[in-house]
């Protein structure tokens, strides 16, 4: 069973101790990622994160290396599009420790110039990493493209353009203006006497300080309650031509208020010289919260994400015409997206993709079977029952939901929800989330190889479709 609780600054906690349990897991979630950046910000967040391992006032980076490898050298962090986090895991024992060294990275970094120089060339090492992988690359570029100008498509680790152009004072800058009490989780499970825990945590994280008060925030966030109540437009909507991308951002972090990003029907395309062609599709999917997921983890199960799903099942089992073919959601507070991936020699590539139509045709009119239905519920329940057992699955799973807002729930009532799922509801789910008419598609692979010609007028047939 998990609790919540607050710090005086405004931290949020979420605990959920696991009986005879010596390990634990602790994340520290900062609500800031990618896709609250401006374009010339883009980037930001990630190096900001890569520079709270590179020294505190208090650590330098090689101490913060020897304490981490003392508690089992599991200590890490990442940038999503909506949050920053870091995050640990070690011997109960060590616990405190732990507490206080993310206490210190967090609230005590010092950002020193040369290690900022050096960590730049690192990131933009990790740039080019990115975008020499095509499985990355076909992922971030749909996604880009079918959110166009909206900060949710921006690439996470930002471009070396903007990279180059942060230095020490706006990474201080963008720290204290979104590192502060209100705007931050932790996240707790495993074994521990909570009591102490929550002792260790007051002390180590209680200096960060709580939300600045800004007369001129204060008066934008009173503005917006009283539109809210009287059920007006926003500013940003009534004169759309004079307000940048920029502006609207800003305006939405003062209230609160983050507008879900238009969707466009994409199809897009980038020549790399590789032998197989990569090909992932997407369709608007569920936000990050949703009450149907746990029906949304049988849909996918079923559909591409398991060796039994009808997607690997007659694409590669039945015909042999790839070798990784799955499908996947990508989740977020605002929007979603339900995406299948193919890796596939490019002459079969047309093929392939007549082949997934059909599949989603058959699945979206008829449906699964209750036979398929009763084996990927124990799939999804089996899933969940290895997850639970896992510190760090919890300690995370608790945190992703909470910073969505959505309810929490113990791992009796995920079972129970997963059970009463039907087959119609999979079926109607599938209709939502596989409408052909809002496809979208991005092709990476050599052009010489391949008619993408030909993919992209399968692709006008079905957008066509769109009323």
């Amino acid at each position: 069973m998990f609790h919540r609780y607050r710090l005086d600054n405004g931290i949020e906690i979420i605990s959920e101790p696991m009986e005879n349990r010596r390990t634990v897991s602790i994340g520290a979630f900062v609500k800031v990622g990618s896709s609250h950046e401006t374009r010339e910000e883009n980037g930001i967040c990630h190096l900001i994160e890569h520079m709270l391992f590179k020294g505190t006032h208090k650590h330098t980076a090689k101490e913060i290396a020897d304490i981490t490898v003392r508690m089992g050298d599991d200590v890490n962090a990442f940038t999503s599009k909506e949050c920053t986090a870091l995050y640990g895991m070690t011997i109960t024992e060590n616990l405190p420790e732990m507490i206080a060294l993310l206490g210190d990275m967090l609230s005590g970094t010092k950002m020193d110039a040369k290690e900022l120089a050096k960590e730049k060339r690192v990131v933009m090492d990790e740039i080019d990493m990115y975008a020499d992988s095509p499985e990355d690359l076909v992922h971030e570029l749909l996604q880009k493209r079918v959110w166009r100008e909206d900060a949710l498509g921006f690439l996470i680790s930002g471009t070396k353009t903007t990279v180059r152009s942060f230095d020490k004072e706006q990474l201080l800058a963008f720290q204290k203006q979104n590192y502060y009490g209100e705007n931050m989780l932790i996240s707790v499970a495993g074994g521990y006497e909570e009591k102490e825990m929550l002792a260790c945590l007051a002390k180590s994280f209680g200096r960060i300080r709580p939300k600045p008060f800004s007369p001129q925030l204060a008066a934008q966030a009173l503005k917006a309650e009283k539109k809210s109540e009287l059920a007006l437009e926003p500013y940003f909507a009534v004169y759309p031509e004079e307000r940048s991308q920029n502006n609207k951002l800003h305006s939405e972090r003062a209230t609160g208020t983050i507008t879900a990003p238009e969707y466009f029907c994409s199809f897009v395309t980038e020549h790399k010289d590789i032998e197989q062609l990569h090909m992932n599709l997407a369709f608007p999917g569920l936000v990050l919260g949703d009450e149907r997921r746990f029906m949304y983890s049988i849909f996918n199960s079923v559909f591409g994400g398991s060796n039994n799903s009808r997607l690997f099942q007659r694409i590669r089992e039945e015909e042999g015409l790839a070798y990784s073919v799955y499908s996947y959601s990508s989740a977020y507070q605002k929007a979603g997206l339900f995406h299948i991936d193919i890796t596939v020699q490019p002459g079969l590539a047309e093929q392939v993709l007549r082949e997934t139509i059909e599949i989603i045709r058959e699945f979206t009119e008829h449906g699964l079977t209750p036979e398929e239905l009763t084996m990927h519920k124990q799939q999804v329940k089996t899933e969940l029952i290895m997850n639970a057992e896992s510190p760090k699955t919890r300690m995370d799973s608790n945190a992703k939901f909470a910073l969505a807002d959505a309810r929490l729930y113990t791992l009796e009532e995920k079972l129970e929800r997963i059970e009463a799922v039907t087959c119609e509801e999979i079926r109607q789910l599938a209709k939502e989330c596989l409408n052909l008419s809002c496809c979208s598609i991005c092709v990476v692979g050599n052009r010489e190889n391949g008619n993408w010609n030909a993919l992209r007028r399968i692709w006008k047939e079905l957008t066509a479709q769109a009323v």
